[in-house]
């Protein structure tokens, strides 16, 4: 959605929904004041109309009751005939009380003569005569067909008998009209209509009382009712009231609708001016928006512009009608920006294709380096070689030394690699031939170097010698640093592929058939050791361990208290058919995120408990330790499938020690603390390995139910000839001793190294000093001369310092 949409949208919603709102509020509050008003003034012409009948109904019983008196005493009666026709009323008789015979009468208009009253007429009288007062008979039709009432007065010997025409009532709702459809009705106490705007009804004395309000009426009910209208077809509001006596009811009905019409022909005007209003803000709205937009929209397209053509391009030129400063700075923002990206852009074109840490080629640049290389090699069928140089113990130098003097050796290497193609370079310039060899680092410790040309088998082995050589030489700022050596791996192209991720990927698996057989070596790809691949080495573990080529070596751990063995370490070694025996750093890191990791760690604790079966036999009394892969230790179902094996063996699991590096809260830090303390509640000892080699999270350790901390070698080491060192060495063991846990102190090579570990306050000793790895038979037989020289020296040299 656009700004300017978005503006107007906005300023309509907030014109409009108060509009709507004021609206409807003002048409609900007229609504309820005009019904009631219609209430009071309904009611009020009712009562009013109730009134007029009963004055009407007192004049005329006064004039019936006057006249019949006087005609049965034969009085005179001057006037008698005006008054009667004044109140409606047709003639006054006394007739027979017995037989319905007139014995007086007084007419208005006389006509033919008549002696007696209709039978049927005389017996409706005389069932409703009373002495006490006048009755009323309901609306009925006379003789002649007009529509009449009659009243009835029982005075014993005879009846006095009045007739009065319903004129007055027709007359009288006649004159009450309002509104379009508002009106009078007047009824009998039956029901019967006596005046109504409907003639019809009224000639014809149409019943109406089941209609609500009539009902209300006949039982002398005053009030307001609302009710539907066969009439009017429509709900009607009406006030209604009844007249003492007679029973004559009357009502004041107007239709629902006509109120809801005024009310909304009232809300008109109102809405008018809102509209008018509403018109007014839109346009005010528009121009607001259309002065905050148009110059957004123009800079938008301006950066589309810049963005389609792939420049960067500052911005000139209107900023609206109105210079809001927000645009203004909106746009002057930008064309920094744009200064300041342009500017970078070149630094970052540079870095993009830059190794930050040496200077070399990266492998963004690699990429765009070989690519002319190669293709022309595969036309020419001229050879070359790729050659994938890997740093060994690379981890270690970081992990001892920190990042920057790994930082300060990879810039050593890359310079030694540049020295050994630079020679290279001049040498093949001497003999005539061309192609200049290429070097890169393409991550980590790996670097890749392209040479195109060089194919013959000696020259390549020469060349490769070299590099060896070069890497393996001291670095003079780097003293400290006395095992540099590099693993190489080696792809003749194009015999093995044109592409170079192919090529560096079978250069990977020669480098690593070179570690494989002991590092500081380099290997030429061929289909033959290109099949063991790390995929293949992962298979070939799972095959290995099946096939028995699996062993455990045990290392003893020295108790410092009673220089005694107090436990020793699984080592697991893989006697490899083809390659020999194999130390876990060369295969253990292929392996480290399969699921042959954790086979091969059931395994292990399967043959460490079994094997210590064989040490309980000979009455020692040791515990078993064995490492677990941190991504092992934090699966789910770990803990459930050492204790399957602990049951299955019927192991004391007091006796198993579970080794697992710092590196598992890396993985999962939520998982590893739930694994620490469902295997302590299970009884098993835990173990924090390489203890301070890593990054050792204090915080953590102290949530962590741990048994042992195995102090790493280079802490051991370091501390006995640096007093910095020796400094945290003690912080260690003082934090370990307040955590309740104990220590190992690993690498200890030398009896000095093993006294100054005790003196400091290591709990236990492990390291080639005491002895290296051994299989169980060998191990059953050292534990039975533990008078062995290095722990008999150790103890000496214990006895002498106290």
């Amino acid at each position: 959605m656009k700004i300017r949409s978005f503006l107007i949208l906005s300023f309509l919603i907030a014109t409009l929904v108060p509009s709507l709102i004021f609206c409807a509020w003002s048409y609900h509050d007229g609504v309820d004041q005009e019904f009631a008003d219609v209430k009071d003034r309904h009611l009020l012409i009712a009562r009013n109309l109730g009134f007029a009948l009963e004055r009407y109904h007192q004049d005329v019983v006064a004039a019936f009751e006057s006249v019949s008196s006087s005609l049965s005493s034969g009085t005179e009666m001057p006037g008698m005939t005006r008054l009667l026709r004044r109140l409606d009323m047709l003639c006054v008789l006394n007739v027979d009380s017995r037989d319905g015979r007139i014995l007086e009468k007084l007419e208005v208009d006389p006509g033919g003569e008549k002696s007696n009253l209709p039978a049927g007429l005389f017996s409706d009288l005389k069932s409703i005569a009373v002495t006490d007062r006048t009755t009323f008979t309901g609306v009925r039709a006379d003789r002649d067909g007009r529509n009449v009432i009659f009243m009835v007065r029982d005075h014993g010997s005879y009846l006095s008998v009045g007739q009065i025409s319903t004129s007055y009532f027709v007359s009288l709702g006649r004159s009450i009209a309002f509104g379009i459809k508002g009106h009078a009705a007047i009824v009998d106490q039956s029901g019967n209509v006596l005046a109504h705007p409907k003639a019809d009804w009224v000639t014809s004395r149409k019943n109406i009382a089941k209609v609500s309000a009539v009902k209300r009426m006949m039982n002398g009910e005053t009030g307001i009712e609302r009710f539907y209208s066969p009439a009017m077809k429509g709900d009607m509001i009406a006030g209604l009231t009844s007249v003492p006596g007679p029973g004559w009811g009357v009502m004041v009905p107007q239709p629902v609708s006509e109120i809801y019409d005024k009310v909304y022909a009232n809300l008109t005007s109102v809405l008018l001016a809102i509209a008018a209003g509403l018109g007014i803000t839109l346009l005010l709205g528009f121009v607001l928006a259309r002065s905050i937009s148009a110059p957004l929209e123009k800079l938008v397209e301006k950066m589309t512009l810049n963005a389609r053509h792939r420049q960067l391009n500052t911005i000139r030129g209107d900023i609206g009608l109105i210079p809001f400063t927000e645009i203004v700075d909106f746009r002057n923002s930008y064309n920094v920006m744009v200064r300041r990206v342009t500017k970078a852009g070149k630094r970052i074109e540079t870095l993009a294709y830059t190794d930050t840490v040496t200077g070399l080629p990266n492998r963004l640049r690699l990429q765009a380096l070989a690519a002319p290389i190669l293709e022309e090699t595969d036309k020419s069928a001229q050879d070359g070689v790729l050659i994938l140089v890997d740093l060994d113990n690379f981890k270690e130098v970081n992990d001892i030394h920190g990042r920057d003097v790994g930082d300060l050796f990879l810039k050593a290497c890359a310079r030694k690699l540049t020295v050994a193609t630079g020679v290279l370079r001049a040498e093949r310039a001497l003999d005539g031939k061309s192609g200049d060899p290429v070097v890169a680092r393409i991550g980590g410790d790996e670097f890749v170097i392209i040479v195109p040309g060089l194919h013959e088998e000696d020259a390549i082995e020469a060349f490769l010698n070299t590099l060896r050589n070069e890497l393996t030489t001291p670095v003079p700022e780097l003293p400290f640093i006395s095992n540099s050596s590099a693993s190489i791996g080696c792809v003749r192209f194009p015999r093995y592929g044109s592409d170079l991720e192919e090529l560096i990927k079978r250069a990977d698996i020669a480098m690593y058939h070179a570690k494989v057989s002991g590092k500081n070596r380099s290997e030429i790809y061929s289909p033959g050791i290109g099949t063991q691949s790390v995929a293949e080495i992962r298979r070939n573990l799972i095959t290995a361990i099946e096939n028995n080529e699996l062993v455990l070596e045990y290392q003893p751990k020295i108790c410092a208290r009673r220089q005694k063995v107090c436990g020793v370490e699984a080592l697991v070694r893989w006697d490899h058919p083809q390659h020999g025996r194999l130390l876990p750093g060369i295969w253990i890191p292929a392996i480290s995120d399969s699921p042959a990791m954790a086979r091969l760690g059931e395994w292990a604790v399967e043959r460490a408990m079994t094997d210590y079966k064989r040490l309980a036999g000979t009455g020692c009394d040791l515990f078993m330790s064995v490492n677990i892969g941190s991504r092992h230790f934090v699966a789910p179902d770990f803990v459930s499938s050492i204790d399957a094996i602990r049951a299955r063996l019927d192991f004391d699991p007091s006796r198993l020690e579970i080794e697992v590096t710092e590196d598992a809260l890396f993985v999962s830090e939520d998982r590893a603390v739930k694994t620490f303390l469902e295997l302590h509640e299970r009884g098993y000892t835990v173990s924090i390995d390489d203890f301070g080699k890593g990054y050792s999270n204090i915080a953590r350790l102290a949530q962590l139910p741990v048994d042992f901390l195995k102090i790493d070698r280079s802490i051991i080491v370091g501390a006995f000839d640096d007093s910095r060192t020796r400094s945290i060495l003690e912080a260690i063991m003082t934090m370990a001793s307040e955590l309740g846990c104990r220590t190992i102190a690993e690498g200890v090579e030398t009896l000095q190294h093993a006294e100054f570990a005790t003196r400091i306050g290591a709990n236990c000793l492990q390291g080639y000093y005491f002895a290296a790895g051994m299989p169980i038979d060998t191990l059953v037989d050292w534990l039975e001369h533990q008078s062995d020289k290095a722990v008999e020296a150790y103890h000496e040299r214990l006895k002498e310092a106290v």
